[in-house]
C-alpha cells in the first residue's frame, strides 16, 4: 500500500508519464491506446493537483502563482457565465490548465527534486523515439509505402511529408523539439549534474541526420520559424550574455552582426530545405500524389490530376488559411469581450455564428471538410476563450517571468556548458511559433504540455538565482509570499 502511495503521489514520474504518452498521441496505430491511457493519466494528474496543494500547499509556493490563480478564477467565472453551454468541458479544460500551471511549471516547489535527471530521461526519449520513428517513416516513403488510419493519411499527406505521425506540423514540431534535446545533450554540465551517462553520438548524429531531414521534408513553415528563431536566440546569448556593460560603439556593431548573422540563418535554412525536398523529389520519380487541380482553360471546373510528390505545400497561401481563422477569431471576441467564451464552446458558436463553421480556408477560398476549435494562434485562442481579464493576467505572468529570467541568463558568467540558454532560447522561438499553432495553454498536446515542462525546469534556475525565502507582506490580513507576485 505504501508502494502504491508513493507511486500515486510521485509528481515526477506523472510528468513523465504524461509527456510520453501525449507523444504517442500523435503516432499511426498507437494513438487510440494512447488516448485511453491519457484519460487515465488525466485522472492521475486531477489527484495530484489536490494531494500536492494539501501536503505542500504548492498553489501558495509556486513563483508568480497569484496571476496563475487569477487567471484560473476568472476562466472559471468565464465557465459559470456561460454555464447553459459546454460547462462540464469547460471545467475539464479547467483542470487541464490547473495541471499545467502547478505539476509542470511548479516543479519548482518540490525541495528533493533532480530536475536535470527527470529532463535528462525525457530527452533521452525523446533522442531515441524520434530516430526510430522518423526512420520508419523515411524508409516507408522510400519504399512507396502509404496508408490511412481513421481518415488520417500517413507518409505523405497533401504532398508533404507526415511520415507515421498524425500531421506534418506535428512532425515539424517533433523535429525540432529532437534538435533543441540534442543540443542539451551535448553540454558537459547537464550529463555530469544529471547523474546519466552520455547518450551515444553515433545516436545523437542519427537523430540529428532524421529529424533535420524530417523537418525539411514536412515543409512546415512554423516549425522553421521555431526552428530559425531558437538558433537566432542563442546567437543572441552568445553576443550580448556573460558581459557587464557594452560601450554604445559595441551595442551597434554587435546588434548589426546579429542582422547579417540571422539573415543567414533565415537564408541557410529555406536554402537547405529546398534542396532537401528537390533532392528527395529526384529519388522519388516514380512516385505520384493526387490532387485537385484547376481546370487549364481557366473555367471553375476541378478535376483530379497526378503529379510527382516535391514536398511543398500544395496551398501556396502565405497564410495556409489561417487568416480566415484570425478574422473569425476577431468577431468571436468582439461579442464577449471581458470574460470570453470559453474554451468548450468554440466550435459550438462559431457553428451558431458562421454559416461553415471555424473553418480554414483552401486555396480556392472555400471551407475545409473538418472543423477547428482552435484558432492556431495561441494568443488569439486565450483571447477568446478568457476575454481581456484572463489574456491580461496571463500575460503579466509571462512578463514577470521573462522579465526575471532574462536579467540571470544574460548576468551570469557562469553559463557556458548549462542547459539554461538552450531553454531559454526555445522559449523565446516558441513564443514567436505561438502565432501561428495550437499552442500556449488551451490544448491538452505535446505541443502545449512540453512548453510547460521547459517552463518549469527554468524556473528552477529563477529559484537558484532568487531564493524564495520567508519573507513578505500582509495581504487582507495574512501573510503572503513576495515571489507569488
Amino acid at each position: 500500500m505504501d508502494k502504491l502511495k508513493a507511486i500515486l503521489t510521485d509528481a515526477s514520474l506523472f510528468r513523465k508519464c504524461y509527456i510520453i504518452c501525449l507523444f504517442f498521441c500523435n503516432v499511426s496505430f498507437i494513438q487510440v491506446p494512447a488516448y485511453v491511457g491519457l484519460i487515465l493519466l488525466f485522472l492521475w494528474g486531477v489527484f495530484l493537483l489536490f494531494y500536492n496543494e494539501r501536503s505542500r500547499h504548492v498553489f501558495e509556493k509556486t513563483r508568480f502563482g497569484i496571476w496563475l490563480l487569477a487567471f484560473l478564477f476568472f476562466s472559471t467565472i468565464t465557465a459559470i457565465i456561460h454555464i447553459r453551454d459546454n460547462f462540464f468541458f469547460n471545467l475539464v479544460i479547467q483542470l487541464h490548465v490547473a495541471i499545467c500551471f502547478f505539476i509542470f511549471y511548479s516543479l519548482h516547489t518540490e525541495k528533493h527534486l533532480n530536475f536535470r535527471k527527470e529532463l535528462y530521461s525525457i530527452c533521452r526519449f525523446i533522442v531515441y523515439t524520434t530516430t526510430i520513428v522518423g526512420m520508419l517513416g523515411l524508409a516507408c516513403l522510400m519504399a512507396g509505402i502509404s496508408f490511412e488510419v481513421m481518415s488520417i493519411k500517413f507518409i505523405v499527406y497533401e504532398n508533404r511529408f507526415t511520415g507515421i505521425y498524425s500531421n506534418p506540423n506535428i512532425l515539424g514540431f517533433v523535429s525540432v523539439v529532437a534538435l533543441f534535446c540534442i543540443h542539451m545533450l551535448t553540454k558537459n554540465n547537464f550529463i555530469e549534474l544529471s547523474g546519466e551517462e552520455r547518450v551515444s553520438r553515433i545516436w545523437l548524429a542519427s537523430a540529428l541526420a532524421i529529424n533535420g531531414m524530417s523537418l525539411f521534408l514536412c515543409d512546415s513553415n512554423g516549425a522553421i520559424v521555431l526552428m530559425i528563431f531558437y538558433v537566432i536566440t542563442f546567437v543572441l546569448y552568445k553576443m550580448f550574455g556573460a558581459e557587464k556593460e557594452f560601450t554604445k560603439k559595441q551595442v551597434v556593431l554587435k546588434l548589426f552582426s546579429l542582422v547579417l548573422v540571422g539573415t543567414f540563418i533565415v537564408g541557410s535554412a529555406f536554402f537547405v530545405r529546398y534542396f532537401t525536398q528537390a533532392g528527395f523529389t529526384e529519388i522519388l520519380e516514380t512516385a505520384d500524389v493526387i490532387t485537385q487541380t484547376q481546370a487549364p482553360d481557366g473555367s471553375e471546373d476541378m478535376f483530379l490530376a497526378t503529379e510527382r510528390i516535391t514536398f511543398s505545400h500544395i496551398n501556396q497561401n502565405l497564410d495556409s488559411g489561417r487568416f480566415k481563422l484570425w478574422r473569425q477569431a476577431a468577431s468571436l471576441f468582439s461579442d464577449f469581450p471581458l470574460f470570453g467564451i470559453g474554451k468548450g464552446n468554440v466550435y459550438y458558436y462559431g457553428e451558431n455564428k458562421f454559416d461553415n463553421g471555424i473553418h480554414f480556408s483552401d486555396i480556392y477560398g472555400e471551407a475545409l471538410s473538418f472543423f477547428v476549435t482552435d484558432f492556431h494562434n495561441g494568443y488569439a485562442t486565450i483571447l477568446v476563450c478568457s476575454g481581456i481579464f484572463g489574456f491580461t493576467l496571463f500575460s503579466i505572468f509571462g512578463l514577470r517571468f521573462a522579465k526575471h529570467i532574462s536579467i540571470h541568463v544574460f548576468k551570469d558568467k557562469n553559463l557556458k556548458e548549462s542547459i539554461l540558454p538552450c531553454m531559454y532560447s526555445f522559449l523565446c522561438a516558441y513564443l514567436v511559433y505561438a502565432f501561428f499553432e495550437k499552442t500556449l495553454l488551451y490544448d491538452v498536446s505535446f505541443t502545449v504540455l512540453f512548453f510547460w515542462l521547459i517552463m518549469g525546469y527554468v524556473s528552477c534556475f529563477l529559484c537558484k538565482y532568487e531564493p524564495d525565502y520567508q519573507d513578505g507582506f500582509y495581504l487582507f490580513k495574512r501573510k503572503v509570499r513576495k515571489s507569488l507576485f
